[in-house]
């Protein structure tokens, strides 16, 4: 495990390095443990961030697999049509499209801190 190697590394080097500087053996392995422990523990929390953010990396990709054929994404440049005001697009839909999506993104996090939960 990367953590492991990274704490016994991190002890191994700092016992080497404190006995080449102070010459000195008392204290030295209780120092060595904790500096290991501490590189270890870093390692591994570091490691477990990495896991959660490609986990809900790829929870984000599945959901917007899900919602692909709802959502249709058209890239705005010079060649697209002007933007059609709100106001207009609400009359003609009958929606809020301001609400709607409030809604859309509440329900997003309420399924994102029920997954979280479990």
């Amino acid at each position: 495990h990367k953590s492991v190697l990274a704490g016994v590394f991190a002890g191994s080097v700092f016992s080497a390095a404190s006995f080449k500087f102070r010459g000195q053996v008392s204290g030295l392995g209780i120092r060595s443990v904790a500096v290991g422990l501490m590189c270890a523990a870093g390692t591994w929390g570091y490691q477990c961030w990495t896991a959660s953010q490609l986990r809900r990396h790829s929870e984000a990709l599945a959901r917007l697999q899900r919602t692909s054929e709802a959502v249709k994404l058209v890239p705005i440049g010079d060649a697209s049509a002007p933007l059609l005001p709100s106001e207009e697009f609400d009359r003609a839909t009958g929606q809020n499209a301001l609400e709607a999506n409030a809604e859309l993104f509440r329900q997003i996090h309420e399924e994102d801190r029920a997954k979280r939960r479990r």
